[in-house]
């Protein structure tokens, strides 16, 4: 009896060891990052499919999605969940990689677009009227709701 609870024990451990960590978003994160979609606004700075094939060999993916140190802190892991984990691992920090560089993407458009009619509003080419309804016109563009 002792036999099978070590065993099963073990295995337990690896899987909340394995699913501990893993990177993942949020809900409303993937809500945020699908409506940017949904508006064109998305930057895929990482493709999630290449991340997950190379999350196959060991450190590739993390080294791929931009995460060198994990990539050798979980090597000595890899014998042992490597193949199992890795990939989905891997996938998530594109993802994550994805939803950072669209949220960066956004803010510096945004601040672009908002600059551009304050311009124009100091150049008396808009009124404040104009101006205002610009700018509500700019922050629905680049919210994701």
């Amino acid at each position: 009896m002792m036999r099978i609870k070590l065993p099963f024990l073990a295995l337990v451990g690896a899987m909340i060891l394995a699913s501990g960590c893993t990177t993942h978003l949020s809900e409303g994160q993937k809500r945020e990052l699908d409506a940017f979609d949904k508006k064109g606004l998305k930057v895929e700075e990482k493709s999630v499919g290449t991340a997950a094939v190379l999350g196959i060999f060991p450190m590739a993916g993390y080294f791929y999605s931009g995460h060198p140190i994990l990539a050798v802190t979980t090597l000595p892991l890899y014998p042992f969940l490597g193949p199992l984990w890795m990939p989905y691992d891997s996938a998530q920090s594109a993802k994550n990689r994805n939803y950072y560089a669209t949220q960066e993407f956004v803010e510096r458009e945004k601040r672009k677009a908002l600059r551009a009619i304050d311009q124009q509003m100091e150049d008396k080419k808009l009124s404040y009227e104009q101006h205002i309804r610009e700018q509500r016109i700019i922050e629905a563009k680049y919210s994701p709701y």
